[in-house]
């Protein structure tokens, strides 16, 4: 059973540091490469997880299919050349509550086994719209890549100007690269 480790960076959009722990929990399941589901009902996640669709998850439906195919690209591509593998989870407020955000973001990085077993080397990147929040998780092997700064400067500088012009695609792209930059440059 994998181990996930992780430190939690939880922002809101406008770069606000809320909270940042160490933690620690166990999973089995690991992301699926391309798999497809259908629209949810908003009961449908009351008291469970959704299963993963790739490594971008949109239950929002915040990116068109062409915008999901490109960021799944991006992400099956960077975790070939680094072997960190990244998952964004966009949240839907039907799924859970804004005060439960964070520990069902947790729920989900853990039951998607993010990252490899043995590195704990993965990142999940949960974006609720409806609750104007972003929230950063590092597996325990990388949980200080980026720093708490790096952090909120990434969401400041490359997530948040795109979401503020309702354009997440760009915002979310533009983030996930900032963010895989700092990744490539300092993971060994």
């Amino acid at each position: 059973m994998p181990n996930f480790k992780c430190s939690i960076f939880v922002l809101l959009f406008f770069g606000t540091v809320i909270a940042a722990a160490s933690c620690e929990s166990y999973s089995s399941k690991a992301i699926p490469k391309h798999t497809h589901a259908a629209p949810h009902s908003q009961q449908q996640f009351q008291g469970s997880l959704p299963e993963p669709i790739g490594y971008l998850s949109d239950f929002e439906f915040l990116f068109a299919q062409k915008e999901k195919q490109t960021l799944d690209s991006l992400l099956h591509d960077f975790e070939n050349r680094t072997s960190i593998q990244i998952a964004v989870v966009t949240i839907d407020t039907t799924m859970t509550t804004k005060d439960s955000l964070d520990a069902f973001t947790l729920k989900i990085a853990n039951a998607w086994a993010i990252g490899q077993k043995d590195k704990n080397n993965g990142v999940l990147v949960g974006i609720s719209q409806g609750y104007k929040r972003i929230r950063i998780q590092n597996g325990y092997g990388i949980q200080k890549i980026p720093t708490n700064e790096e952090t909120k400067e990434i969401v400041e500088t490359a997530f948040i100007p795109g979401f503020r012009n309702s354009n997440y695609f760009q915002g979310t792209l533009t983030g996930l690269q900032s963010l895989m930059k700092i990744l490539e440059d300092r993971y060994k």
